[in-house]
């Protein structure tokens, strides 16, 4: 690792140049061309995040007959859904017909030129199925961000509750083996290695996710109360770095371990960006998170995991007694617990996506749209944060 700062990369001076001709050449001429003496906050917000996103170059349409319409706008106007917090699309199609700046920044200029609320889906399945959210968020990241080194990566997983049946598992019934090493001849199955052992192994982040289910599944997880919540639906595996800015996401089955995906939000950050810590909570400590996240070049600062010892149970409890009285004396803590405090960034990312960009509450049923939906609001959220560090 050739320095432990942060580099000042032209990516940053590159965003702050655009933002510069957008505020001064592009905004007094929609105002003008709207006849608008303003344009708000939220206006100003969606054009910046349309003009650095460019979904426009994802969308390849190939045609021998008739040329599909409105593929480019609607892709836009899913954009627009994310920013301003719309749950479904048909308050999206409500908007569209009563806002006219809205209108015209995703691509119509009539009411009349409005598709159907069934041509929405229909082509949102295609954007879906062609993951092009995804790779318009990918792109950004390439063109702006790959050239800066940050200093912590924090994983974590959210939940999405849907509204769809769980889909519902074989039971395996479990042969009983008797205590002590097998007869002579005796013949028994070997152990079938769980998701991380097998991913140890494995070289490519497409390997690793062949592993983990993205079907619809019971989750069940503890809230900071120590309270048990149970959902039925998914789960949004995210890593995002300083400046709550997401990198990657990954969409699972709610009753996936988030241990499960750990090791390709790790790769496939590794490859977007350059960072130096890994910080993640108890529910990703293994040894092996550990070593993989070392040999990529990172320092992890993983939570102890408790599980049935009473010993770590004991010792824990006193590590937080004694932090409680560093804290009222002021005293300086140890530069892990620093480091480790700053895993906040990606449950505010959780926030930000719930509550301002429009994944609260998700409609669609099946995996490939319900990643869809939450890959725009990622999108939106990436820009969004990249931009607070040069405004």
């Amino acid at each position: 690792m050739e320095t432990i700062l942060p580099k000042i990369s032209s990516s940053l001076s590159k965003i702050w140049t655009k933002v510069l001709n957008l505020e001064n050449s592009l905004f007094p001429a929609l105002k003008e061309e709207l006849r608008l003496d303003e344009l708000s906050n939220k206006e100003q917000k969606l054009i910046k995040i349309l003009d650095f996103a460019q979904i426009e170059k994802n969308i390849t349409v190939v045609s021998l007959t008739n040329t599909p319409k409105d593929r480019e706008e609607i892709a836009r106007a899913f954009i627009a859904k994310s920013v301003y917090n719309l749950q479904t699309t048909r308050d999206l199609i409500d908007r569209l017909h009563i806002d006219r700046t809205l209108r015209v920044l995703c691509g119509w200029r009539y009411t009349n030129d409005i598709p159907s609320e069934s041509k929405f889906s229909r082509v949102f399945k295609e954007l879906s199925d062609l993951n092009i959210a995804q790779k318009t968020h990918e792109q950004f990241v390439k063109e702006y961000l790959s050239q800066k080194t940050f200093f912590y990566n924090a994983t974590d997983a959210t939940k999405i509750p849907l509204r769809e049946k769980a889909v519902k598992k074989e039971k395996v019934k479990k042969v009983k083996r008797k205590a002590g090493r097998p007869k002579k001849g005796e013949a028994r199955e070997a152990i079938k290695p769980k998701i991380l052992e097998q991913q140890k192994e494995m070289q490519t982040v497409e390997e690793m996710l062949c592993l983990v289910s993205t079907e619809c599944g019971v989750g069940i997880k503890q809230n900071s109360k120590g309270n048990k919540e149970v959902w039925i639906g998914g789960k949004l595996h995210i890593s995002a770095v300083d400046g709550d800015i997401p990198i990657i996401a990954f969409y699972s089955g709610a009753n996936v371990h988030d241990s499960s995906v750990s090791l390709p939000l790790i790769q496939e950050t590794s490859k977007r960006v350059n960072y130096l810590y890994d910080l993640q909570d108890a529910g990703y400590d293994a040894d092996i998170i550990r070593e993989f996240s070392t040999a990529l070049g990172h320092r992890p600062i993983i939570d102890i995991n408790p599980k049935n010892s009473k010993e770590l149970k004991v010792k824990i409890e006193v590590q937080k007694d004694e932090q409680k009285k560093f804290e009222m004396l002021s005293l300086v803590q140890s530069s892990d617990t620093h480091h480790y405090n700053q895993r906040s960034m990606v449950e505010r990312v959780n926030k930000y996506l719930k509550e301002d960009f429009g994944c609260n509450t998700i409609y669609y049923q099946g995996a490939t749209k319900v990643a869809s939906v939450l890959a725009f609001g990622i999108l939106s959220v990436c820009i969004h944060q990249s931009l607070k560090l040069v405004t």
